[in-house]
């Protein structure tokens, strides 16, 4: 059986750590982002949607404006899973001019989501991904970004490029172990069901479990399909 796409986990989730800054309330714009991002991480998402809303209204430009949307589209789709309220609010802040990287890519990101759930549109989804990647200052994003382009290769079937890219990732210094040990389990899925090398998923599932035992379970699941 053909495995769906990684879960939030290993995508959204591990970018949405990456940009969280915790902080309070406060009647700003720059203060409702922060509780915003504060909120999401805590998966209060409606009240984080109500933070992002109300910096929507108190941002003096339309990049401002354009950020705020971006950050409720994205808890629109990967919390809520509403992707045709996620798309629409992230397609309205893509026609922006001037955006900001992090604007940029976050409505990136969001369309690319959208297209790989809603519509499984690998090929989409990947054009905005890789649209992500060549942003100036986003170093941060970079690797979970590319687990989402890796997603999108192995489900086009281009899988030597999925399995480089997650090489790629391995190499970049400073990830945290849960960031590396979902390079390799989507290693090990691409091996399995992609290039049919059982020997090679089972050490990636090896050393995604060893790097983070939350994953056991699963790679569990996927060896037992091992003939």
């Amino acid at each position: 059986m053909k495995p769906s796409i990684l879960p939030i986990s290993t995508f959204g989730a591990l970018l949405l750590a990456a940009w969280i800054q915790p902080s309070l309330a406060g009647p700003t714009y720059s203060e409702s982002l922060k509780a915003g991002d504060e909120a999401m991480n805590l998966d209060k998402n409606e009240d984080a949607l109500k933070e992002f809303e109300a910096a929507v209204g108190q941002a003096a430009t339309p990049q401002e404006k354009a950020l705020a949307q971006g950050k409720a589209a994205y808890v629109l789709a990967f919390k809520r899973k509403d992707y045709a309220q996620a798309r629409k609010l992230a397609g309205e802040a893509a026609q922006t001019a001037d955006l900001s990287p992090l604007a940029e890519m976050t409505a990136c990101q969001v369309m690319a989501e959208c297209q790989m759930r809603a519509d499984k549109n690998y090929l989409g989804a990947a054009l905005n991904l890789e649209k992500a990647l060549a942003l100036p200052d986003i170093d941060f994003a970079r690797p979970y970004l590319s687990l989402g382009l890796a997603d999108c290769y192995r489900e086009t079937k281009d899988f030597h490029k999925a399995i480089d890219i997650c090489k790629k990732i391995l190499e970049t210094p400073g990830l945290a172990p849960a960031t590396l040990a979902s390079a390799h389990f989507n290693m090990g899925l691409t091996y399995q069901y992609g290039l049919m090398e059982p020997e090679n998923a089972k050490a990636a599932y090896a050393k995604a479990v060893e790097l983070n035992p939350a994953l056991k379970d699963q790679a569990k699941t996927h060896l037992e399909k091992m003939p």
